[in-house]
Formats: C-alpha cells, sequence, structure tokens
C-alpha cells in the first residue's frame, strides 16, 4: 500500500531571477487545476530585493486570468470541485483578509457554480493559517526573506513534505539550497515536472512510499530473503 497525501508546497524565489518569467511560472504552478492539485505551489517565499515588483508580477497575472467553465474557449481556471472544499476555501480567504493584503482577488464569483477568483495575498508569514495549511484552491500567499538559512528552515517547519522548489539565476547555488528542503521532490527553476521514469514520495505527514519508476514498482512487490549457513 502506498498514500500519497497532502503537500503545503514552499516556492523559494532568489533575488537574481527574472521577475516577469519566473511570476509565470509561479503563477502557473500554484493555479493548476484552481490550486487543486497535490504539487502546485502553496505558498512563495520570495526575497526582499524583488519582493514588491513579483506580487506585482503575480497581482497582474491573476487579475487578467480568465476563470469560468473549462469546456468554454479560453478558459483558464475553473471551479472548485465540490461545496465542501468551497467552503473551506472562503476560509481561507477570510484568514486572508484578516492576517495580510489581498492584491489580486479575494472574493468568490457570484456565478452558478463553485468559483473563486484567484488571490495573491502579500505582508503575511509563518504562523499564520493562510500559510501553514494546505488551501488547495487558488490562493497563494507570498512571504517576504532576506535570509537563505531562515528560509530554509521556515519552508521545512511544516509537517508536510511533498514538493518545493527552488528559483535563481545560479543554478548551482539553488540546488545546493534544494538539497535542504525536506520534501519527496524538489525542483530546480521549474515545478510539477514529473513523469512515469521520476520516483515520486513524500516526507512527513505528505505520505508513505513510493510511485511510479522502478522505485514504486517495488512498492507492490514481496520481497524474500533466504539466509544460508554454510
Amino acid at each position: 500500500m502506498t498514500l500519497e497525501l497532502g503537500g503545503n508546497d514552499p516556492a523559494i524565489v532568489l533575488e537574481d531571477v527574472d521577475v516577469r518569467e519566473t511570476a509565470k511560472a509561479i503563477f502557473g504552478n500554484a493555479f493548476l487545476n484552481a490550486g487543486q492539485v497535490c504539487l502546485a505551489v502553496k505558498r512563495a517565499y520570495v526575497h526582499a530585493d524583488i519582493y514588491d515588483a513579483m506580487c506585482a508580477e503575480l497581482a497582474t497575472l491573476a487579475q487578467a486570468a480568465i476563470v469560468g467553465d473549462g469546456l468554454e474557449q479560453g478558459t483558464q481556471i475553473g471551479p472548485i470541485q465540490n461545496a465542501a472544499q468551497y467552503e473551506k476555501v472562503k476560509g481561507f480567504l477570510d484568514a486572508a483578509r484578516a492576517d495580510g493584503t489581498i492584491v489580486a482577488g479575494g472574493q468568490a464569483i457570484e456565478r452558478a457554480g463553485y468559483f473563486i477568483a484567484p488571490t495573491i495575498v502579500r505582508d503575511v508569514t509563518d504562523g499564520m493559517k493562510i500559510v501553514d495549511e494546505e488551501q488547495f484552491g487558488p490562493i497563494l500567499p507570498v512571504i517576504k526573506f532576506d535570509d537563505v538559512e531562515d528560509v530554509v528552515a521556515r519552508a521545512n517547519a511544516s509537517d508536510y513534505g511533498l514538493g518545493g522548489s527552488v528559483w535563481s539565476a545560479n543554478v548551482e547555488r539553488a540546488a545546493a539550497i534544494a538539497a535542504r528542503i525536506e520534501s519527496g521532490q524538489v525542483w530546480v527553476n521549474q515545478h510539477i515536472a514529473i513523469g512515469p521514469h521520476i520516483p515520486m514520495a513524500g516526507f512527513k505527514q505528505s505520505g508513505l512510499g513510493v510511485e511510479q519508476a522502478e522505485e514504486g514498482l517495488a512498492e507492490y512487490s514481496q520481497l524474500q530473503v533466504i539466509n544460508i549457513k554454510r
């Protein structure tokens, strides 16, 4: 048996990135399937030097996103899957309004179905509901940091450890940071890069066992040891 469970996947964005291009990638990987993806970016830690610019770019993308029926041409973000999760996501919106600054979205869309406007929340930090818990909806909290040691500790201070990513113009620097993130899969300058040949596993409360690749097949095999004294 394997269990692939929840995640609160961090994206750590260093000060040397191309803000516009990185914002597009972060946005796409946070709001895929309206954020209802276990490996989606759930919290973005952005260096103080580019924090304001990154928040502005993410807000622009959120404001321009087309929310609607997935069967309609041009729709980019669909609905929440069920009524119970819809109410839960609205609770996260309440927490975002109380604890942070909403720079895009922040409300349910008045139409038939369970639609939430893609929401960017800034001026939040660890210890808040919107950061510490998995939203599983179209909400992205953006957290400021200025010290790598601190942000690694904050990224790891979670009961979850499914996915994560590090973004930098310096691949070697990013890879060194990625190796310290306590998640089953950590990407550099990308996110949710998965495939049937790549093992997928979770740390901590994000799951048991391995899916995909030879390691995943091994989970469904029966190991037997024959130990002979000669």
